[in-house]
């Protein structure tokens, strides 16, 4: 489809990106992904089409860094920052607040993702996840990657605090931004993130990418919250690699009105080593969302665990394609998943594809789906009980998404998720 090449020259990449003072290694990277984005194919899915979805409909002039001011001390009163607290806060492309306390800034790095990429010490984790000759969807990321953040932990740190990341976007800007997380030798960290969007009406494309590389016996927390409106489209890509004795904890809640497709790989490369994804969303209107949710197997007695849930309203269109992969040679490891889908709407639509690829005897491993209508038994039993059928219901939601919400690491992104919750519910158009 001619809606899905990029309409752009040398001349103007160069010129569009003339501001983040990148090293040339990278303005080279552009424009292979460039080049590569034109014969690349899309990831193929099940029961979605993302060739339709026009990911490409972008003003390129828009994508320059642009020159934003934001009140401080307005937004630590609204998200409860504390001076102690390890944040860094971007406005659309810009990221304009950085704090780390004094007893953390010997033991992490924080950076502007362009800023990075001129260290030679750090510039070697950049790209080591995620290639740009993956699919036409990285390539283009990496064509036109507009922001950014890295965070390295030290070996042998221990960072109790929360990192935490608030990406606030106020204007149409299409934003194709990029984490990349090394947890170093024998370190812990907890990440979260957070992407607020305060336009009603927003219909450009987006793209997001996160790699996280915990090393031998690290720890990596991570926990996303974004809330994108509905018009716009994008993709949302998460890697983790984990090397021996290491542990990646994914936990995500996708309280979206745009149409997502995300990607949660996770290759399990060391001995020894874990990776758990947890995914909790609710779809709504004519929303479209598609999960596919990996974890690879290839150390010796490594675990894997995928655990999903979302609930349907509207007519919104939900899909968790769950794969579990232990490869030759991977004795000793498990692998399990489970996706839940419950829908409060006959409109609604959802797809559960679990799949188990075995290709070593000594393992154990699981599966499981459901898909099913809420309980009219339970429903009727709570209305008895004097509650309205909207507030039923939100409970109902509420006890049947807690298994993952439980699992964000920041009590204030508990609460956001929550909030959302009841706001999707009190807006439900489902009889």
């Amino acid at each position: 489809m001619e809606n899905n090449k990029l309409k752009l020259s040398i001349k103007t990449l160069k010129s569009v990106f003339s501001d983040t003072n990148e090293p040339t290694w990278f303005l080279n990277i552009r424009k292979l992904a460039m080049y590569k984005s034109y014969t690349l194919p899309f990831p193929k899915l099940e029961s979605m089409d993302l060739e339709s979805w026009q990911l490409f409909n972008i003003n390129f002039s828009n994508l320059r860094l642009s020159n934003e001011k934001i009140n401080i001390n307005e937004i630590k009163d609204k998200y409860n920052i504390k001076d102690s607290d390890i944040v860094v806060i971007q406005k659309n492309n810009t990221i304009l607040y950085i704090n780390i306390p004094e007893q953390y800034k010997e033991k992490l790095v924080i950076k502007n993702i362009f800023e990075a990429m001129n260290n030679d010490h750090i510039k070697d984790s950049f790209l080591s996840v995620v290639d740009y000759a993956e699919s036409k969807v990285t390539a283009v990321h990496y064509s036109l990657l507009n922001a950014g953040l890295f965070v390295e932990t030290k070996d042998n740190v221990v960072i109790d605090e929360p990192i935490q990341y608030i990406v606030i976007t106020d204007k149409k800007q299409s934003l194709f931004n990029h984490v990349t997380i090394k947890a170093g030798k024998n370190s812990s960290l907890n990440f979260v993130e957070n992407y607020i969007n305060n336009l009603k009406k927003d219909d450009t494309p987006f793209s997001i990418v996160v790699e996280v590389v915990a090393e031998e016996n690290a720890k990596v927390n991570y926990s996303s919250i974004t809330n994108l409106p509905k018009g716009k489209r994008g993709t949302i890509l998460r890697r983790g690699l984990t090397n021996d004795n290491s542990l990646i904890n994914w936990n995500v809640a996708a309280m979206d009105e745009a149409d997502v497709y995300h990607d949660n790989t996770t290759n399990i490369l060391g001995n020894g080593s874990e990776a758990n994804l947890k995914i909790v969303t609710l779809g709504v209107k004519e929303q479209k969302t598609y999960f596919n949710s990996e974890v690879v197997n290839q150390g010796l007695n490594s675990r894997g665990d995928i655990l999903q849930h979302g609930v349907m309203l509207d007519r919104s269109h939900i899909v968790f394609n769950g794969v579990g992969f232990i490869v030759k040679g991977a004795t000793g490891s498990n692998a399990y998943q489970s996706s839940r889908m419950l829908t409060l709407s006959s409109e609604a639509k959802g797809n559960a594809n679990p799949m188990l690829l075995i290709d070593e005897n000594d393992v154990m491993a699981g599966h499981g789906a459901s898909l099913g209508r809420i309980d009219e038994e339970q429903l009727y039993y709570l209305q008895s009980r004097g509650l309205s059928k909207k507030e039923s219901s939100r409970l109902l939601v509420h006890g049947f998404l807690s298994p993952v919400i439980s699992e964000l690491t920041v009590d204030f992104i508990k609460e956001m998720a929550t909030v959302l919750i009841d706001e999707k519910i009190n807006n439900n158009e489902s009889e």
